[in-house]
Parts: structure tokens; sequence; C-alpha cells
């Protein structure tokens, strides 16, 4: 068991069932979200869309925020096993769908619009699990698991991807032919899942084989979403994460910023996002939660100090000039944004599991934290996409708008995660003094 028995796993059927719910967490979306990055511009050559158009695909997907709350019913009713499990099947159908056929924009708007709602009830009980399936104690490592393992999964299959691409010269038929297999990858998850992953616990990590299960009626799952709706801590931990994606999603324009202002070619600048998501995705996401546990002993704090550090880079990149004697610091300042964004994106859920709810509200607050924490997805890329277009022949001020924007966005994220920190330990001081 090794490192993760040092984390609070207490068996390898606690680590496997971890592990397994993590990974659907990244298969789902790795024939089609997961492309974004790497290969912007073959999804959007391949579907023969504009940046708004792209753009406004992931506001379909978007729509998750509309019905994450309502979501929070069903992540309280049903287990995790029994929600990873319908959601994969779905996608898998659909994804096929969106691949084969190539349908129209508007029926493509259609399938994202229903990949939002899955979303919307599929997230929240893939978080769910990693707080039921996780060391009690260190859910900092957990939720960097939970992300250096799907972006070193992720980069991973779109290494392949890049390889695969190189040996056939870029040919679409190879790219479709991927697609579809990164989409059938979702059948052996749900075997996995349906063997691997138990029904949920009581006990955060209780794994013995006389565990109690929790079973809760339609109406007691509604009462814990209402007793989570009247939490104010679990909106501004929402609000954190909210600036936390918003942020992270200037890494999905690497390829293209890359490619536009510093004439890199496609290939070398996919190589590069993918190493990036890879190397740092992987590095940020277990330093961010191992610093979180066992330096700053607190996730919300860990999570102010990344979003204050990423702040202050953009800012840099906008100083950056854009001619190609510039495109090496570019890469090695473009590196350290990924680095430690990944670090807080590791963290971005994780300030809901210091708030030690009840486990029977752990659905639900998951649900509502999505909701706060993805609702970006809603504006972001279209708004990044219609600067784009509005700089078609000058693209540096285009990304310095778009860098400068998320210079804003962090300082608020970070002053959020600040205030929510000094809620949290004013809470563990009184509870001292009553104690004493």
């Amino acid at each position: 068991m090794g490192f993760l028995s040092k984390q609070g796993f207490q068996s390898r059927q606690q680590i496997t069932a971890f592990l397994t719910v993590v990974f659907s967490g990244q298969i789902i979306y790795s024939a089609f979200e997961s492309f974004k990055i790497p290969f912007y511009q073959q999804l959007v050559d391949y579907y023969g869309l504009t940046d708004t158009q792209f753009g406004f695909l992931f506001t379909m997907l978007g729509v998750a925020v509309f019905f994450y709350i309502p979501a929070g019913w069903v992540n309280n009713r049903f287990h995790v096993r029994q929600v990873l499990i319908a959601g994969l099947a779905y996608r898998l159908l659909t994804a096929l769908i969106l691949i084969l056929l190539r349908p129209s924009f508007p029926i493509m708007l259609v399938i994202t619009f229903t990949w939002g709602i899955l979303d919307a009830i599929f997230w929240p009980a893939v978080v769910k699990g990693v707080v039921l399936f996780s060391g009690k104690d260190n859910k900092g490592v957990g939720f960097g698991i939970l992300t250096a393992f799907r972006a070193g999964g992720e980069a991973i299959l779109n290494g392949i991807v890049i390889g695969v691409m190189v040996i056939f010269n870029g040919a679409m038929l190879a790219f479709q032919s991927m697609m579809v297999l990164y989409a059938l990858l979702t059948v052996p998850m749900i075997a996995l899942v349906y063997f691997c992953v138990p029904a949920d616990p009581t006990t955060e990590g209780d794994f013995s084989e006389d565990h109690d299960v929790v079973a809760l009626s339609s109406k007691e799952a509604l009462q814990g979403l209402i007793k989570t709706l009247r939490h104010p801590r679990i909106w501004l931990a929402g609000m954190a994460g909210l600036c936390v994606y918003w942020v992270y999603t200037t890494l999905v324009y690497t390829t293209p910023f890359f490619v536009r202002v510093y004439h890199m070619s496609q290939g070398t600048a996919s190589t590069y996002a993918t190493a990036n998501a890879l190397i740092l995705g992987l590095g940020g996401g277990l330093l961010g939660g191992y610093i979180a546990d066992y330096i700053f002993k607190s996730s919300t704090l860990t999570l102010g100090i990344t979003l204050c550090l990423s702040g202050a880079i953009m800012m840099i990149l906008v100083f950056v000039p854009g001619d190609s004697s510039w495109t090496i610091p570019a890469l090695i300042i473009m590196s350290t944004t990924a680095f430690v964004i990944m670090m807080a994106k590791a963290l971005q859920q994780a300030p809901v599991a210091e708030l030690h709810l009840p486990t029977e509200m752990v659905g639900s607050a998951m649900s509502v934290n999505s909701f706060m924490a993805f609702a970006s997805i809603l504006w972001a890329m279209p708004i990044n996409g219609m600067i784009l277009d509005s700089f078609p022949t000058d693209p540096k001020t285009a990304f310095n708008y778009i860098f400068m924007l998320m210079l804003v966005v962090a300082a608020v994220g970070a002053a959020c995660a600040f205030f929510l920190y000094f809620l949290i330990k004013r809470d563990v001081a009184k509870e001292k003094v009553k104690n004493s």
C-alpha cells in the first residue's frame, strides 16, 4: 500500500474503490472534453466550428450549474456506484453518436446540453466518493490525488493520440478513430465500478465487513439538501472554487496561444500542452494536496495562497512580448502558470471537506459546491472566444485582455478563501476553549 497507506487508507479494498472513483471521473470526459487543450484546433476543424461556436458548446456543458442543486437530492438518495454506472453508460451511447455521425451544430448543442445535465449528477458523485473513500484526516491529499491522477491519465491518453497523429500525418480519420476508442473505454470502467466500488458507508473510510451503509429515503434526501442550502460556508467555499475554475480555463488556450502568438507548429504546441498536463498537472496536484495537509494544515488557506500566485503570474504574462525571440521565456512562464493553477485546482472542492459535514449531507454539499465551483463554464470560454475573435490580427492583445481578467478573478477567489479560513480557525479556537 506504501504511500497511500500513509495518507489514511486502511486496506487494498479502500484504495481500489478510491482509485476506481478517481479514474471514472476522467474516463467519462476522455473522448471529448479532455481534447480541448492539446487538440483545440483539431476539434474546431473536425466539426467545422468557429472559436465562438466552440465556446458555446462548453456553455451547454456549463448548464450543469442549473442542475447541481436538484442533483444534490439524487446524490443523497443514491449511492456513488449507482450514479457512476448510469452516467458512464449514457455518455458511451451519446459520445459515439457525436463522434461517428458528426451532427450539425444545433444537434451538437443538444447533446452537450444533456451532458451538462448528466455532469451535474455525475461529478458530485465523484467528489462524494473521494470524501467517503479517502483517508478521514487527509482530504487535501485525497483531492490532490484526484486532480493529479486525472491530469496524468488525461495527459497519457492525449499523448497516445499525439503519437498516432504523428504516425498518420495528422489524418482526421486517425483523430476520429482515437475518439471512438476512448469513448469505448467506458465499458471496462463500468465493470470496475460495479465490482470495486461498494455502497456508501455512513462513516468516511469505513471498509470493515460489518460497516453501516447509508440508506436515505426520498424525504430524508430532500431534508439533507435543504440543510445544505442553509449552510453559508458551503456557498463561500463554492465562490472560491468558482474563481479557481475560471482561472483554470485559461489553460484551454495554451495551444492556440503559442500557435497564434509565437507561430509555433500545431504539433509542437500540442505536445507542449500535453507535457504540461502530465508533468505539471500530476506534480501540481500531488504537491498541492501535500502542502495543504502537512505544511499549511489547511486546504482553504493553501487555495488562497495559490490563487494569489496565479494572479501574479498572469500579470507577468501580460508584459511578455509576443515576438518569436521570447518564445522560450513564454513557455517557462506558462509552465509555471500551469503548475500553480493545477495546485489550486487540486484543492478546488477540498474546503468543503474541512467543514466536517454529516455523511448524509455530503452528496448535496458536493452538488451545491459544484454548482458554484463550475458556474464559470457558462461564461468563461464564450467570453474568451469573443475576445479572440475580436482581435483576429492581434492575438497578443487578445490574450493580454484574458490574462488581466484572470488577475482580477484570482484576487476575488483568494479573498473568499482567506475569509473562509478565518471562519474555520475561529470555530476551532472556540471549540478548544469549550472543551478545555
